[in-house]
């Protein structure tokens, strides 16, 4: 009998605005991201510390965006956004500052 293997490509997820980095310009924000490829699942954090979910943790979603209330005191404002490859959750981190 032939092996079969499935082949394909992986590409991350990325939030596409804010522009990583950026200074944010109120207290509610809209992140958004473009899917990737073999993304099913995502999970977005926002936290004062890198990993922290202290902000706002939206739970398992398929959506590719969230609104969040953040502060306005000039923090730093670390946000993590999980997707899940293959039964794996990966992470990619970026980092904004609060208005």
């Amino acid at each position: 009998l032939p092996i079969y293997r499935e082949s394909g490509s992986y590409s991350a997820a990325k939030i596409t605005s804010p522009q990583n980095g950026s200074t944010l310009t109120g207290s509610s924000v809209t992140f958004n991201w473009a899917g990737g490829v073999g993304p099913a699942e995502y999970r977005l954090l926002v936290g004062t510390s890198l990993g922290s979910d202290s902000i706002y943790y939206s739970g398992v979603t398929t959506a590719t965006s969230e609104t969040v209330t953040v502060p306005t005191n000039g923090a730093k404002l670390y946000v993590r956004l999980y997707e899940m490859i293959n039964g794996v959750w990966r992470s990619t981190d970026y980092t904004y500052t609060a208005q």
